[in-house]
This record gives C-alpha cells, structure tokens and sequence, in this order.
C-alpha cells in the first residue's frame, strides 16, 4: 500500500463524510458499480485512475488539486440559511459553494474583478433595533442607485456592480434562500421556484444578512446562526424599506386617493408595479401611517381583494434558468478568449459535449460565431 493511495482515500473519505454522503451514494454518483470500490478507495487498497478522481472531485464538490494535497484545503464558510433544507443540507451547501467559487475563477479568467467595495456595515447586535433596520434600508437604496422600482434593479446592480454571486435552485417548499461571504466575496442562493415577488423580497432579506456579515461572524463560530431568528423580522423591515422606499411610496400611495380613498384595484397594482406582494405593500403603508393596521387586517381576510390579487397575477410566472446568465457569459468569454477549453466549458455548463451549442444559444450565445474581430479606438 503506496502512502499516497492512503492520503488520498484518507481525504476523500473525509470529504465524503463532511458534505454527508454515504460510500454507496457516492460510489453511484460516481459510477462505480458497488460501494465497496469506494471503501477500497479510502483505505488506499485500490488505486485510483485519472478520470476516477476526476469523477470523485466532481461527486465531492472539491478541486482535484486539494484531493491530491498538492494545494491548502480550501476553509468551509458558514452558509447561513433562511429556513434550514430538511435534507441535503450538507450537499447542497458543498454545491453552491464550489459554484461561488467556479465563478470567481470565471471572474478572474476575464478580468471582471473590479467592482465597487460591497457597502458591510459595522452593526452592533443590541444597537440593530426596527427603526434602524428601516433607516438602512433606506440608506441602501440610495447608496445602491436603485431607483423609482428598486425590485427590478436589485439582482442586476448586485451583480454587475457589486459581484455579489446569486445562484437559484430547487430548494422545495422549506427553503426560500441562504446566503454567505467566503473567499468568493457575497453570495446568495434563492429558490427558483418561488413567485418573482416573493423572491424579490427575499433578495433584500438577504441583503441585509450580507452587509451586516462581518459584525455578527467575526463571534464565537456558530453565533451567525444563534442570531439568526433575532434577525428575521429585522431583515422584514429592511427589506421592505428597501424595496419600498419612504418618500416615493408615500408620494405614490397619495396620487391614487380620491377623497382620501384608494381603490383594491390601485392597491394591488401599486404592488404589481413596485414587484412584491399585495401584503407586503398593505404592511408597508401601516408602517409609513398610511392605512390602519385594522383596515389591512380586514382587507387581507376580504375575499374579493384576494380573488382580484390573485387575477392580477400571471398564471404561470417566469422562473430564473438553472445557470445564471451572468456565470454563462463569463464561461462563454472565457472559452472566446482561449482560456478555457470546450470540455470545461461543458463541464462548467453543466451539460455533455453535444448538447453545448443548443445550451449556449438558449442564452443567446453561439459558439460558431466570430467574437474576435476588432476595431481601433480613436487616437
């Protein structure tokens, strides 16, 4: 037995172990055809050939460099969860965190690593009260440039701008989002399934966690999540200021009263303009003293209002691709330029080698085209 088989199936039995995988699920994913393969594996028993620990790093979410020792494993940040998955938690916090950091590679492939500093904000736990979670989110929106319909310029001012990763996923009826800050900067990971404005305000849910990151995770390890149920209604009203500013809401609200009354219809469009539900408007306007909490409450329980809400609303929303287009075109760029293969443009994809042509022009990408040509700039 080479001491190398040994330290290699020393760590890949570590990995599996750390992001929950049995040696059976992981002799499936990789394609072995029984468990004990993997075992023999990680005792060091069994040699293993190239495309096998090709395989076994895909299957484990790590590099194979880190496998084979040659490079410092890479610290685990903690992901910080908005209603913990039931299942899987390990494996799907392993894969959204190797595709943070698939895309900071992309970044650097391209030279797309200039963006503004993302705005942390230094908060002292006991000094986070509603109030200040509303005065922030206020601030946020002026500072982020979002304009008069801050839901539709979030995601991409966050992106483009502050190379915050965002990533979506099938995360079932229990999970709406997760965030985390690693060595790939900000990311955050939503549910693709959920409507466009309830995701919409989870983005600016998540917001908050990630400007306030540094404050409450440079603790004890594990305090991030002890105060994360404290935080939820704050992140709420941060959100809302967010997506809801003051001044313009107020100005918005008084322009459709007549005789200081405003129609369920204006209602409800009003949030269909802003992107968030009807309910978290109504909220919005008891916070600002604009409706009486008495009023939303029977409104929020009035069957007509919620029967002209629901027709207000499309019978089938459109719901995020699997790959971020951002992450697509960076990878397309990379390939352009040379820098990165076909096979791992595939790889990073997601997809086989004949299926990447019709992958790349579902984001209107064409991998025949000529990218290259030039112009002179003027003198």
């Amino acid at each position: 037995m080479a001491e190398h088989d040994l330290l290699l199936g020393e760590r890949i039995k570590s990995r599996r172990e750390q992001i929950g995988l049995s040696q059976k699920a992981l002799a499936d994913r990789v394609g072995f055809s029984a468990h004990q393969t993997v075992s023999q594996i990680e005792s060091g028993q069994r040699d293993v050939k190239a495309w096998e620990l090709a395989k076994l790093a895909q299957a484990l979410h790590v590099s194979i460099v880190e496998l084979l020792g040659a490079t410092e494993p890479v610290g685990t940040p903690t992901v910080l969860w908005r209603k913990q998955p039931g299942e899987n938690k390990e494996i799907r916090e392993a894969e959204f965190l190797e595709r943070c950091r698939q895309y900071a590679f992309l970044e650097s492939l391209v030279g797309s690593e200039a963006y503004r500093p993302f705005p942390y904000r230094d908060v002292k736990p006991s000094g986070l009260g509603w109030n200040e979670a509303r005065d922030l989110g206020q601030e946020m929106w002026r500072q982020l440039g979002l304009g008069d319909r801050p839901a539709k310029a979030l995601v991409s001012v966050l992106e483009e701008q502050y190379g915050v990763k965002i990533w979506y996923a099938d995360l079932g009826a229990e999970c709406s989002a997760a965030c985390v800050v690693g060595d790939f900067g900000p990311a955050i990971l939503m549910n693709r399934e959920e409507a466009p404005w309830r995701r919409n305000f989870n983005f600016g849910h998540e917001l908050l966690h990630l400007i306030t990151w540094k404050s409450f995770s440079s603790n004890e390890p594990g305090t991030i999540h002890t105060l994360t149920d404290s935080m939820d209604r704050l992140a709420n009203a941060f959100a809302s200021s967010l997506l809801l500013p003051s001044d313009l809401m107020i100005s918005e609200f008084e322009r459709r009263l007549h005789d200081r009354k405003i129609s369920y219809v204006d209602l409800i469009n009003l949030a269909r303009e802003f992107d968030v539900s009807s309910e978290a408007l109504l909220w919005r306007l008891v916070t600002l003293r604009r409706m009486d909490q008495g009023i939303v409450e029977s409104l929020l329980a009035d069957e007509r209002f919620r029967n002209l809400d629901c027709s207000s609303m499309p019978g089938k929303w459109w719901a995020p691709p699997p790959m971020p287009e951002r992450f697509v075109r960076l990878a397309f760029v990379a390939y352009q330029k040379a820098k990165l293969s076909k096979t791992r443009l595939a790889e990073l994809l997601g997809v086989s080698l004949p299926d990447l042509q019709s992958t790349l022009m579902e984001y209107g990408l064409d991998e025949t085209a000529d990218y290259d040509t030039t112009v002179s700039a003027a003198a």
